[in-house]
Protein backbone atom coordinates (compact mmCIF):
# COMPACT_ATOMS: atom_id res chain seq x y z
CA UNK A 1 0.00 0.00 0.00
CA UNK A 2 3.01 1.97 0.87
CA UNK A 3 4.59 1.92 -2.44
CA UNK A 4 1.42 3.04 -4.23
CA UNK A 5 0.85 5.73 -2.43
CA UNK A 6 4.32 6.70 -3.08
CA UNK A 7 3.57 5.91 -6.81
CA UNK A 8 0.81 7.97 -6.81
CA UNK A 9 2.73 10.93 -5.35
CA UNK A 10 5.44 10.49 -7.88
CA UNK A 11 3.10 10.85 -10.86
CA UNK A 12 1.81 13.98 -9.37
CA UNK A 13 4.94 15.69 -8.83
CA UNK A 14 5.96 14.66 -12.18
CA UNK A 15 2.71 15.94 -13.73
CA UNK A 16 3.30 19.28 -11.49
CA UNK A 17 6.00 20.92 -12.69
CA UNK A 18 5.87 19.21 -16.64
CA UNK A 19 7.27 22.27 -18.62
CA UNK A 20 5.43 23.51 -22.05
CA UNK A 21 6.75 21.62 -25.18
CA UNK A 22 9.76 23.66 -26.74
CA UNK A 23 7.71 21.85 -29.95
CA UNK A 24 4.51 20.95 -31.20
CA UNK A 25 4.91 17.19 -31.10
CA UNK A 26 2.25 15.34 -29.47
CA UNK A 27 2.15 12.53 -27.43
CA UNK A 28 3.99 9.70 -28.60
CA UNK A 29 2.26 6.91 -26.49
CA UNK A 30 -0.49 5.91 -29.25
CA UNK A 31 2.01 5.57 -31.78
CA UNK A 32 4.30 3.31 -29.58
CA UNK A 33 1.41 1.61 -28.89
CA UNK A 34 0.74 0.90 -32.27
CA UNK A 35 4.25 -0.45 -32.98
CA UNK A 36 4.30 -2.48 -29.79
CA UNK A 37 1.17 -4.10 -31.21
CA UNK A 38 1.90 -4.69 -34.70
CA UNK A 39 5.53 -6.05 -33.79
CA UNK A 40 4.20 -8.52 -31.26
CA UNK A 41 1.13 -9.74 -32.95
CA UNK A 42 0.86 -13.33 -33.60
CA UNK A 43 2.32 -14.21 -36.91
CA UNK A 44 4.81 -11.14 -37.49
CA UNK A 45 7.37 -11.50 -40.06
CA UNK A 46 9.24 -8.22 -40.04
CA UNK A 47 12.44 -7.70 -38.77
CA UNK A 48 12.32 -6.62 -35.06
CA UNK A 49 15.53 -4.20 -34.81
CA UNK A 50 14.32 -0.84 -35.74
CA UNK A 51 11.21 -1.08 -33.83
CA UNK A 52 12.89 -2.22 -31.19
CA UNK A 53 15.17 0.96 -31.09
CA UNK A 54 12.09 3.33 -31.61
CA UNK A 55 9.91 1.35 -28.87
CA UNK A 56 13.33 1.99 -26.31
CA UNK A 57 13.78 5.34 -27.06
CA UNK A 58 10.47 6.57 -25.66
CA UNK A 59 11.21 3.96 -22.34
CA UNK A 60 8.67 1.29 -23.47
CA UNK A 61 10.02 -2.41 -22.33
CA UNK A 62 11.21 -4.17 -25.44
CA UNK A 63 12.39 -7.56 -23.11
CA UNK A 64 10.16 -9.56 -24.73
CA UNK A 65 11.29 -8.70 -28.53
CA UNK A 66 14.72 -8.57 -28.06
CA UNK A 67 14.33 -11.95 -26.81
CA UNK A 68 11.80 -13.21 -29.83
CA UNK A 69 14.78 -11.22 -31.94
CA UNK A 70 17.67 -13.72 -30.44
CA UNK A 71 16.12 -16.43 -30.96
CA UNK A 72 15.39 -15.37 -34.97
CA UNK A 73 19.39 -14.45 -34.80
CA UNK A 74 20.25 -18.55 -33.39
CA UNK A 75 18.13 -19.62 -36.41
CA UNK A 76 19.25 -17.75 -39.01
CA UNK A 77 15.42 -16.27 -39.25
CA UNK A 78 15.49 -13.37 -40.90
CA UNK A 79 19.11 -13.06 -40.36
CA UNK A 80 21.58 -13.74 -43.48
CA UNK A 81 25.11 -14.31 -41.98
CA UNK A 82 26.79 -12.93 -44.83
CA UNK A 83 25.15 -9.46 -45.29
CA UNK A 84 26.92 -6.95 -43.52
CA UNK A 85 23.57 -5.04 -42.91
CA UNK A 86 22.06 -7.88 -41.02
CA UNK A 87 24.46 -7.78 -38.27
CA UNK A 88 24.70 -3.85 -38.17
CA UNK A 89 20.90 -3.68 -37.17
CA UNK A 90 20.76 -6.62 -34.98
CA UNK A 91 23.73 -5.17 -33.15
CA UNK A 92 21.32 -1.98 -33.26
CA UNK A 93 18.83 -3.37 -31.75
CA UNK A 94 20.40 -5.63 -29.13
CA UNK A 95 22.33 -2.30 -27.82
CA UNK A 96 18.98 -0.29 -27.67
CA UNK A 97 17.64 -3.38 -25.43
CA UNK A 98 20.28 -3.56 -23.35
CA UNK A 99 22.02 -6.35 -24.79
CA UNK A 100 25.51 -7.39 -24.91
CA UNK A 101 26.18 -7.53 -29.03
CA UNK A 102 29.72 -9.01 -28.18
CA UNK A 103 27.79 -12.28 -27.28
CA UNK A 104 23.89 -12.31 -28.85
CA UNK A 105 22.23 -15.22 -30.38
CA UNK A 106 25.48 -16.81 -30.43
CA UNK A 107 28.16 -14.65 -32.24
CA UNK A 108 30.03 -11.84 -31.19
CA UNK A 109 28.27 -9.30 -34.46
CA UNK A 110 30.61 -6.74 -32.83
CA UNK A 111 33.80 -8.53 -33.73
CA UNK A 112 32.33 -9.40 -37.18
CA UNK A 113 31.85 -6.05 -37.86
CA UNK A 114 35.11 -4.97 -37.11
CA UNK A 115 36.57 -7.49 -39.36
CA UNK A 116 34.28 -6.79 -42.62
CA UNK A 117 36.22 -3.54 -42.79
CA UNK A 118 38.36 -3.41 -45.56
CA UNK A 119 42.41 -1.53 -45.69
CA UNK A 120 40.36 1.59 -46.99
CA UNK A 121 38.50 2.42 -44.45
CA UNK A 122 35.10 0.87 -46.26
CA UNK A 123 32.69 -1.72 -43.85
CA UNK A 124 32.51 -4.28 -46.54
CA UNK A 125 28.95 -5.03 -48.55
CA UNK A 126 29.56 -8.33 -46.82
CA UNK A 127 30.66 -9.44 -43.69
CA UNK A 128 33.83 -11.56 -45.01
CA UNK A 129 34.65 -8.12 -45.70
CA UNK A 130 34.16 -7.96 -49.21
CA UNK A 131 32.57 -5.44 -51.88
CA UNK A 132 32.65 -1.39 -51.90
CA UNK A 133 29.07 -0.76 -53.45
CA UNK A 134 26.92 0.13 -50.78
CA UNK A 135 27.26 3.00 -49.12
CA UNK A 136 24.54 2.20 -46.41
CA UNK A 137 26.48 -0.86 -45.86
CA UNK A 138 29.13 1.45 -44.81
CA UNK A 139 27.34 3.88 -42.74
CA UNK A 140 25.67 1.14 -40.43
CA UNK A 141 28.75 -0.11 -39.86
CA UNK A 142 30.13 2.84 -38.92
CA UNK A 143 26.63 3.51 -36.90
CA UNK A 144 26.20 0.21 -35.32
CA UNK A 145 29.99 0.22 -33.62
CA UNK A 146 29.25 3.87 -32.27
CA UNK A 147 25.95 2.55 -30.54
CA UNK A 148 27.63 0.17 -28.66
CA UNK A 149 30.61 2.60 -27.39
CA UNK A 150 33.33 1.18 -29.49
CA UNK A 151 35.94 3.55 -31.54
CA UNK A 152 35.78 3.66 -35.40
CA UNK A 153 38.22 1.89 -36.29
CA UNK A 154 40.59 3.57 -39.13
CA UNK A 155 38.02 6.18 -38.37
CA UNK A 156 40.03 8.97 -41.42
CA UNK A 157 40.29 6.02 -43.88
CA UNK A 158 36.20 5.68 -42.72
CA UNK A 159 35.54 9.51 -43.34
CA UNK A 160 37.66 9.85 -46.62
CA UNK A 161 35.80 6.50 -47.92
CA UNK A 162 32.38 8.14 -47.27
CA UNK A 163 33.47 11.60 -48.75
CA UNK A 164 34.88 10.43 -51.80
CA UNK A 165 31.51 8.81 -52.43
CA UNK A 166 29.51 12.06 -51.65
CA UNK A 167 27.81 13.43 -55.13
CA UNK A 168 28.47 16.29 -57.09
CA UNK A 169 25.42 18.04 -55.37
CA UNK A 170 26.46 17.04 -51.97
CA UNK A 171 24.20 14.26 -51.44
CA UNK A 172 24.26 10.25 -51.37
CA UNK A 173 22.79 7.45 -52.42
CA UNK A 174 22.29 3.62 -51.39
CA UNK A 175 24.85 2.85 -53.38
CA UNK A 176 28.46 4.05 -55.53
CA UNK A 177 27.67 3.46 -58.80
CA UNK A 178 24.02 4.82 -58.62
CA UNK A 179 24.41 8.89 -60.12
CA UNK A 180 21.49 10.34 -58.11
CA UNK A 181 21.18 11.28 -54.36
CA UNK A 182 18.75 10.82 -52.55
CA UNK A 183 17.45 12.40 -48.68
CA UNK A 184 17.49 8.78 -46.55
CA UNK A 185 21.16 8.61 -47.38
CA UNK A 186 22.59 11.77 -47.51
CA UNK A 187 20.51 11.38 -43.70
CA UNK A 188 22.26 8.56 -42.81
CA UNK A 189 25.35 9.87 -43.80
CA UNK A 190 25.26 12.94 -41.52
CA UNK A 191 24.68 10.69 -38.94
CA UNK A 192 28.08 9.12 -39.68
CA UNK A 193 29.61 12.24 -40.22
CA UNK A 194 28.37 12.68 -36.60
CA UNK A 195 29.25 9.23 -35.43
CA UNK A 196 33.09 10.12 -36.51
CA UNK A 197 33.42 13.03 -34.90
CA UNK A 198 32.84 16.04 -37.61
CA UNK A 199 30.34 19.02 -36.73
CA UNK A 200 28.60 20.57 -39.09
CA UNK A 201 30.75 23.28 -40.48
CA UNK A 202 32.76 21.07 -41.88
CA UNK A 203 33.05 21.50 -45.60
CA UNK A 204 31.63 17.53 -46.33
CA UNK A 205 29.24 18.02 -43.76
CA UNK A 206 27.94 21.82 -44.56
CA UNK A 207 27.60 19.83 -48.16
CA UNK A 208 25.21 17.25 -46.87
CA UNK A 209 23.45 19.88 -45.07
CA UNK A 210 22.79 22.10 -48.43
CA UNK A 211 21.33 19.26 -50.65
CA UNK A 212 19.36 18.77 -48.16
CA UNK A 213 18.06 22.46 -47.99
CA UNK A 214 18.26 22.43 -51.74
CA UNK A 215 15.07 19.52 -51.39
CA UNK A 216 12.89 20.95 -49.12
CA UNK A 217 9.34 22.14 -50.38
CA UNK A 218 7.24 25.29 -48.85
CA UNK A 219 5.20 22.81 -46.77
CA UNK A 220 8.79 21.53 -44.93
CA UNK A 221 8.70 17.80 -46.94
CA UNK A 222 11.12 16.84 -49.17
CA UNK A 223 10.51 16.41 -52.96
CA UNK A 224 8.96 13.08 -53.46
CA UNK A 225 11.73 12.57 -56.48
CA UNK A 226 13.89 12.40 -53.88
CA UNK A 227 12.28 11.14 -51.13
CA UNK A 228 10.30 8.63 -49.57
CA UNK A 229 7.64 10.71 -47.07
CA UNK A 230 8.17 10.09 -43.49
CA UNK A 231 11.29 7.56 -43.82
CA UNK A 232 13.34 10.13 -45.51
CA UNK A 233 12.15 13.21 -43.41
CA UNK A 234 13.04 10.84 -40.28
CA UNK A 235 15.93 10.03 -41.16
CA UNK A 236 17.13 13.40 -41.98
CA UNK A 237 15.97 14.53 -38.54
CA UNK A 238 17.87 11.60 -36.85
CA UNK A 239 21.10 13.27 -38.82
CA UNK A 240 20.86 16.73 -37.95
CA UNK A 241 19.69 16.12 -34.13
CA UNK A 242 22.96 13.90 -34.30
CA UNK A 243 25.01 17.05 -34.93
CA UNK A 244 23.09 19.62 -32.87
CA UNK A 245 20.66 20.98 -34.98
CA UNK A 246 17.08 21.80 -34.64
CA UNK A 247 15.30 20.49 -37.17
CA UNK A 248 12.15 22.88 -36.27
CA UNK A 249 14.40 25.81 -36.36
CA UNK A 250 14.66 28.94 -38.64
CA UNK A 251 17.04 26.89 -40.90
CA UNK A 252 14.76 24.23 -41.77
CA UNK A 253 11.69 26.00 -41.80
CA UNK A 254 9.87 26.96 -45.03
CA UNK A 255 6.92 29.09 -45.68
CA UNK A 256 4.35 26.25 -44.45
CA UNK A 257 6.41 24.23 -42.16
CA UNK A 258 9.45 22.53 -41.37
CA UNK A 259 10.76 19.19 -40.86
CA UNK A 260 8.63 18.20 -37.76
CA UNK A 261 5.93 19.85 -38.82
CA UNK A 262 6.21 17.69 -42.32
CA UNK A 263 6.33 14.35 -40.78
CA UNK A 264 3.57 15.00 -38.83
CA UNK A 265 1.36 14.99 -41.94
CA UNK A 266 1.81 11.74 -41.98
CA UNK A 267 0.72 11.31 -38.20
CA UNK A 268 -3.15 9.41 -38.33
CA UNK A 269 -5.84 9.79 -35.81
CA UNK A 270 -4.85 6.58 -33.96
CA UNK A 271 -1.12 7.28 -34.02
CA UNK A 272 0.26 5.59 -36.76
CA UNK A 273 2.04 7.21 -39.97
CA UNK A 274 1.06 6.04 -43.06
CA UNK A 275 3.55 6.78 -46.90
CA UNK A 276 1.22 9.58 -47.75
CA UNK A 277 -0.81 12.25 -46.34
CA UNK A 278 -4.59 10.62 -45.44
CA UNK A 279 -3.25 6.86 -46.48
CA UNK A 280 -3.25 3.62 -44.62
CA UNK A 281 -0.77 3.00 -41.63
CA UNK A 282 1.91 1.74 -42.86
CA UNK A 283 4.63 0.10 -40.08
CA UNK A 284 7.46 1.12 -41.13
CA UNK A 285 6.66 4.54 -41.53
CA UNK A 286 5.57 4.66 -38.15
CA UNK A 287 8.60 3.08 -36.04
CA UNK A 288 10.43 5.85 -38.13
CA UNK A 289 8.59 8.50 -37.36
CA UNK A 290 8.79 7.16 -33.78
CA UNK A 291 12.23 7.35 -33.54
CA UNK A 292 12.83 10.27 -34.96
CA UNK A 293 10.03 12.36 -32.74
CA UNK A 294 11.70 10.88 -29.73
CA UNK A 295 15.11 12.69 -30.83
CA UNK A 296 12.84 15.90 -31.52
CA UNK A 297 10.90 15.46 -27.64
CA UNK A 298 14.69 15.05 -26.07
CA UNK A 299 16.58 17.19 -27.87
CA UNK A 300 19.30 14.60 -28.47
CA UNK A 301 19.64 11.49 -30.30
CA UNK A 302 18.50 8.30 -29.22
CA UNK A 303 21.96 7.23 -31.23
CA UNK A 304 24.25 9.81 -29.06
CA UNK A 305 22.23 8.27 -25.99
CA UNK A 306 23.36 4.58 -27.18
CA UNK A 307 26.63 5.51 -27.63
CA UNK A 308 27.42 7.56 -24.15
CA UNK A 309 25.90 4.93 -22.24
CA UNK A 310 28.09 1.94 -23.82
CA UNK A 311 31.01 4.02 -24.49
CA UNK A 312 31.95 4.95 -20.63
CA UNK A 313 34.78 7.26 -19.88
CA UNK A 314 38.40 7.24 -19.37
CA UNK A 315 38.33 6.83 -15.92
CA UNK A 316 34.99 4.83 -15.79
CA UNK A 317 35.53 1.37 -17.88
CA UNK A 318 33.44 -1.65 -17.82
CA UNK A 319 33.95 -3.57 -15.16
CA UNK A 320 34.17 -0.67 -12.71
CA UNK A 321 31.12 -1.04 -9.67
CA UNK A 322 29.60 2.22 -10.85
CA UNK A 323 29.80 1.47 -14.52
CA UNK A 324 26.79 0.08 -15.26
CA UNK A 325 24.86 2.86 -13.00
CA UNK A 326 26.11 5.81 -14.35
CA UNK A 327 25.66 4.19 -18.11
CA UNK A 328 21.94 3.85 -17.13
CA UNK A 329 22.11 7.54 -15.56
CA UNK A 330 23.71 8.59 -18.68
CA UNK A 331 21.25 7.46 -20.93
CA UNK A 332 18.21 8.90 -18.98
CA UNK A 333 20.55 11.98 -18.91
CA UNK A 334 20.60 12.68 -15.50
CA UNK A 335 24.13 12.75 -15.35
CA UNK A 336 26.85 13.36 -17.36
CA UNK A 337 30.65 13.69 -18.36
CA UNK A 338 33.44 15.92 -18.34
CA UNK A 339 34.27 17.65 -21.83
CA UNK A 340 37.94 15.61 -21.22
CA UNK A 341 36.01 12.37 -21.65
CA UNK A 342 36.15 12.11 -17.70
CA UNK A 343 33.54 10.78 -15.24
CA UNK A 344 35.44 11.50 -12.27
CA UNK A 345 33.92 9.40 -9.87
CA UNK A 346 35.19 10.31 -6.79
CA UNK A 347 34.91 14.03 -7.10
CA UNK A 348 32.02 15.30 -4.31
CA UNK A 349 28.28 16.22 -5.77
CA UNK A 350 27.45 20.27 -5.18
CA UNK A 351 24.08 21.20 -3.96
CA UNK A 352 23.00 22.85 -7.64
CA UNK A 353 24.40 19.87 -9.45
CA UNK A 354 22.70 17.29 -7.25
CA UNK A 355 19.00 19.77 -7.50
CA UNK A 356 19.55 18.78 -11.40
CA UNK A 357 20.40 15.36 -10.77
CA UNK A 358 16.90 14.91 -8.76
CA UNK A 359 14.39 16.68 -11.03
CA UNK A 360 16.34 14.97 -14.15
CA UNK A 361 15.75 11.52 -12.62
CA UNK A 362 11.44 12.73 -12.64
CA UNK A 363 11.87 12.76 -16.08
CA UNK A 364 11.94 16.83 -16.07
CA UNK A 365 13.77 19.26 -18.43
CA UNK A 366 12.27 22.64 -16.59
CA UNK A 367 12.06 25.79 -19.22
CA UNK A 368 15.01 28.08 -18.86
CA UNK A 369 12.83 30.93 -18.32
CA UNK A 370 11.06 29.76 -15.07
CA UNK A 371 13.61 31.06 -12.43
CA UNK A 372 13.04 31.83 -8.73
CA UNK A 373 14.39 34.89 -6.93
CA UNK A 374 13.97 33.20 -3.40
CA UNK A 375 17.63 33.00 -2.94
CA UNK A 376 20.26 35.94 -3.23
CA UNK A 377 23.39 33.34 -3.95
CA UNK A 378 21.38 31.77 -6.61
CA UNK A 379 20.55 34.72 -9.62
CA UNK A 380 18.44 34.01 -12.11
CA UNK A 381 21.44 33.81 -14.67
CA UNK A 382 22.90 30.96 -12.25
CA UNK A 383 23.02 27.43 -15.13
CA UNK A 384 21.00 25.66 -12.33
CA UNK A 385 18.22 28.17 -11.30
CA UNK A 386 15.26 26.97 -13.18
CA UNK A 387 16.04 23.07 -11.59
CA UNK A 388 16.62 24.46 -8.03
CA UNK A 389 13.61 26.44 -8.82
CA UNK A 390 11.32 22.91 -9.10
CA UNK A 391 13.71 20.83 -6.49
CA UNK A 392 12.42 24.09 -3.89
CA UNK A 393 8.95 24.39 -5.17
CA UNK A 394 8.03 21.28 -4.69
CA UNK A 395 9.76 19.93 -1.42
CA UNK A 396 12.47 18.20 -2.14
CA UNK A 397 15.36 20.17 -1.68
CA UNK A 398 15.77 22.87 0.83
CA UNK A 399 17.79 26.04 0.97
CA UNK A 400 20.53 27.44 4.02
CA UNK A 401 18.92 29.63 6.46
CA UNK A 402 16.23 32.15 5.34
CA UNK A 403 17.40 33.08 1.56
CA UNK A 404 20.73 30.90 1.30
CA UNK A 405 20.83 27.86 -0.86
CA UNK A 406 24.32 27.75 -1.15
CA UNK A 407 24.80 25.99 -4.35
CA UNK A 408 28.16 25.76 -4.46
CA UNK A 409 28.61 23.64 -1.24
CA UNK A 410 28.94 20.27 -1.34
CA UNK A 411 26.09 17.55 -0.66
CA UNK A 412 26.19 15.24 2.42
CA UNK A 413 24.98 12.41 2.54
CA UNK A 414 21.86 12.99 4.87
CA UNK A 415 21.05 15.71 2.71
CA UNK A 416 21.28 13.02 -0.57
CA UNK A 417 19.09 10.56 1.67
CA UNK A 418 16.30 12.99 3.13
CA UNK A 419 15.92 14.33 -0.93
CA UNK A 420 15.18 10.90 -2.25
CA UNK A 421 13.45 9.86 1.05
CA UNK A 422 10.82 13.07 -0.11
CA UNK A 423 10.75 12.31 -3.82
CA UNK A 424 9.41 9.16 -2.45
CA UNK A 425 6.66 10.29 -1.03
CA UNK A 426 7.81 9.25 2.62
CA UNK A 427 8.64 12.49 3.89
CA UNK A 428 6.15 12.04 6.76
CA UNK A 429 7.53 9.18 7.93
CA UNK A 430 10.77 10.27 8.58
CA UNK A 431 10.05 10.94 12.66
CA UNK A 432 13.45 12.16 14.15
CA UNK A 433 13.86 10.89 17.97
CA UNK A 434 15.08 13.13 20.92
CA UNK A 435 18.85 13.46 20.86
CA UNK A 436 18.86 12.56 17.43
CA UNK A 437 20.55 14.43 14.38
CA UNK A 438 18.28 15.61 11.71
CA UNK A 439 18.42 13.70 9.16
CA UNK A 440 18.10 10.09 11.08
CA UNK A 441 14.64 9.29 10.27
CA UNK A 442 15.79 9.92 6.76
CA UNK A 443 18.80 7.21 6.82
CA UNK A 444 16.14 5.12 8.28
CA UNK A 445 13.82 5.03 5.79
CA UNK A 446 16.54 5.22 2.98
CA UNK A 447 18.49 1.76 4.78
CA UNK A 448 14.74 0.24 4.25
CA UNK A 449 14.43 1.16 0.87
CA UNK A 450 17.68 0.00 0.27
CA UNK A 451 19.04 3.97 -1.14
CA UNK A 452 22.21 3.73 1.06
CA UNK A 453 25.70 3.38 -0.79
CA UNK A 454 28.68 1.30 0.32
CA UNK A 455 30.59 3.13 2.64
CA UNK A 456 27.44 5.60 3.54
CA UNK A 457 28.30 8.47 6.08
CA UNK A 458 25.82 11.01 6.72
CA UNK A 459 28.13 13.26 7.17
CA UNK A 460 30.63 13.51 4.38
CA UNK A 461 29.98 14.83 1.08
CA UNK A 462 28.53 12.00 -1.40
CA UNK A 463 31.00 11.11 -4.26
CA UNK A 464 29.53 11.53 -7.92
CA UNK A 465 29.43 7.54 -8.08
CA UNK A 466 28.01 6.88 -4.99
CA UNK A 467 25.17 9.56 -6.00
CA UNK A 468 24.61 7.63 -8.82
CA UNK A 469 24.25 4.47 -7.37
CA UNK A 470 21.37 5.97 -4.68
CA UNK A 471 19.61 7.73 -7.70
CA UNK A 472 19.27 3.97 -9.46
CA UNK A 473 18.22 2.41 -6.49
CA UNK A 474 15.74 5.68 -5.99
CA UNK A 475 14.58 4.80 -9.75
CA UNK A 476 13.97 1.50 -9.01
CA UNK A 477 11.95 2.00 -5.89
CA UNK A 478 9.80 4.68 -7.93
CA UNK A 479 9.29 2.47 -10.54
CA UNK A 480 10.16 4.87 -13.40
Amino acid sequence: MKRVISMMLIMLLMLSFLPPPALAVPDLAPTARYVRQTAGASGFSERLDWPILALSGVGENVESLISTREQQVRRGQLFDARRSTDYHRTIVGAVAAGRNPRSFGGSNLIQKVKESQLQNGKFGDIISGEGENLVNAHIWGILSLYVAGEPIPNNFRAFNWLVNNQKGDGGFSVEATLRNSDVDMTGMALMAFAALGRKPDHPAVKRALDYLKSQQQDNGDFSPWVSSGPESIAQAIHGLVMLGIDPAGPEWTRKNGNLVSALLRYRRADGSFSRRPGGESDFISTYQALAALGDVKRGVSIYTLLHRKNAGFTDLLPGNSAFSDVSELVFRQVIGGYPDGTFRPANPVRRDEFAKMIVAALGQSPAVHLTTNRFADVPPSHWANPYIRVAVDHNLVRGRGENLFAPADTISGAEVMAILVRALGEGKRTVTQPGEAWYAGSVRIAREMGLLYNGFDATLPATRAQCAYSLMRFLEQAGI
